[in-house]
């Protein structure tokens, strides 16, 4: 629901958004490409002004130094004509580089022929000795050849430019004011466009206001109904939606607590009734035994009391509800461990020696594989005892016609800290398949005659160590427990001997 007011709210603003950044996008870019035109428009025209001007002023130069010869006869006035005439060159191929339409290129050929007719005259009669005729020749050169071939089409050439100059001066003037119409528009588009968007997002924010405080009132009515509370109440003392779901919340918490508070009960009276029928159940056998050789030998008809064979079944049986009442015991209060440094070999070692005997009757092979040094670990080892012997006593009971019974020991560092990991499998069936997580829990066995609290009491006793205790199957059958208990510091053992690291 977030994400749909979300997307609501957000989408006429990208929409605007968009739209207005495309047009600001389009009128930058019309605006740079028309002032990149009309700025080469104009650095040319005036280029081509100057050079024209540059051109005309050149050859005006000479002109005067022609008249100056004429009026006076003196030809030092021609002398500075080639000067004149590398300028006015200079300002003829200048002129002809920015000629760029076809007008200006047919002007700039009249003048360049112009230009080679008038020198190539003025050469000749340089060359010419002095007459009378030569006045008369040079007047012609001047009005005929310099004014008519070279001034008068360098002058269409510079009024052509200054009129083009005006043009792209009137363009730059147009494109401004259309810039400015478009900047207008842009913001008069840009201000309607926001009162738009805000108008349609207090629109859709209104809807979503009202659909949520509905979803709020049809909560906080289903809360009240789930703990048990009157709509009508809530009215009365909370005024706002979100108040009465506070307080629809909190009642349905408080019935939870207190559902969950009469569930653990349920489940504690639960687990005492179980515990009293598996002890009425494993009690009431020994008990049967007892009564009937005590209604044996007190029986009138019988000449004597208890033979010993009887008292040595009384001692047997008596022995086993110790054992029942200690186990039960132990699941109730499991005893506080009492650690100290352990050789994992040597008790390994009398574990094995433990269950040898049992082993051989039933033929299954018993193996060990352990590293030559391990660190020590921090243990009580009458319990780890317990732990084990559960554990292969277990083992030897899925394996009545032989088998393998394998035991593993690894040091593993992977969590950072070192763990003895020990490894007791079997070759047996396995577990039933969905009941590995399960195993641990009291009364659950896979055993017909069995509690199923020797499993539940090793792993208190590991976790009581700090470690763990899991139940897999083998990839290639039976059972396997793994027992993970913590290495003490800076201590191993080797070849049977304890070998500080450190700290003296």
């Amino acid at each position: 629901m977030q994400n749909r007011i979300v997307a609501r709210l957000t989408a006429p603003v990208i929409a605007v958004s968009v739209v207005l950044i495309t047009i600001a996008f389009g009128a930058a870019w019309y605006a740079q490409d028309s002032q990149s035109r009309v700025a080469v428009m104009l650095g040319s025209h005036v280029a081509s002004v100057r050079a024209a001007q540059e051109l005309e002023i050149s050859l005006r130069e000479v002109h005067v130094q022609f008249d100056r010869y004429l009026i006076t006869g003196e030809r030092k006035y021609l002398d500075s004509v080639p000067r004149l005439r590398e300028r006015a060159a200079e300002a003829l191929v200048g002129a002809e580089k920015v000629a760029a339409t076809d007008s200006e290129q047919v002007l700039m050929r009249r003048v360049r022929k112009g230009y080679d007719h008038f020198f190539a005259e003025f050469d000749r009669l340089s060359r010419e000795p002095p007459r009378h005729e030569v006045y008369t020749k040079v007047l012609e050169l001047i009005d005929t050849v310099l004014t008519k071939e070279i001034l008068e089409p360098t002058r269409e050439y510079l009024k052509l430019n200054e009129g083009m100059l005006v043009q792209a001066m009137e363009a730059n003037s147009a494109l401004s004011q259309q810039l400015t119409i478009g900047l207008l528009g842009l913001g008069v588009c840009g201000s309607v466009g926001g009162l738009l968007g805000g108008w349609v997002i207090a629109v859709s924010l209104r809807r979503s206001l009202l659909d949520t405080d509905r979803v709020l009132r049809d909560t906080a009515a289903q809360l009240g109904e789930a703990a048990h509370t009157p709509d009508a109440g809530l009215n009365t003392h909370l005024g706002t939606t979100l108040q009465r779901v506070t307080q629809a919340a909190t009642a349905v918490m408080n019935r939870l607590k207190q559902t969950e508070r009469d569930a653990l009960r349920a489940e504690q009276l639960a687990w005492v009734g179980q515990m009293a029928a598996g002890i009425a159940h494993e009690v009431r056998n020994p008990l049967t035994v007892i009564k009937v050789l005590v209604q044996a030998a007190t029986d009138p008809g019988r000449s004597t009391g208890f033979r010993p064979k009887d008292l040595r079944v009384l001692e047997g049986e008596i022995l086993r509800l110790e054992q029942i009442i200690s186990m039960f015991l132990d699941f109730a209060r499991p005893p506080r461990p009492y650690k100290k440094p352990v050789l994992p070999s040597e008790l390994l070692s009398e574990c094995l020696a433990g269950v040898c005997a049992r082993a051989e009757l039933q033929g299954v092979e018993v193996e060990l594989d352990m590293p030559a040094d391990l660190p020590v670990f921090d243990a009580d080892p009458g319990q780890i005892k317990q732990v084990l012997y559960n554990l292969m006593f277990n083992a030897l009971d899925v394996l009545p016609t032989g088998g393998t019974l394998q035991m593993q020991v690894q040091i593993n560092g992977r969590t950072g800290k070192e763990m003895l990991e020990i490894r007791v499998s079997d070759s047996g069936p396995g577990l039933p398949a969905g009941l590995e997580d399960r195993i641990f829990e009291p009364f659950v066995s896979t055993k017909e005659t069995g509690l199923g609290l020797g499993l539940s009491i090793s792993r208190r006793i590991v976790e009581a160590h700090g470690g763990s205790i899991t139940a897999t199957n083998n990839i290639d059958g039976g059972a396997a427990f793994d027992v993970r208990l913590p290495c003490a510091s800076k201590t191993t053992v080797t070849n049977g001997m304890l070998i500080s690291q450190g700290g003296g």
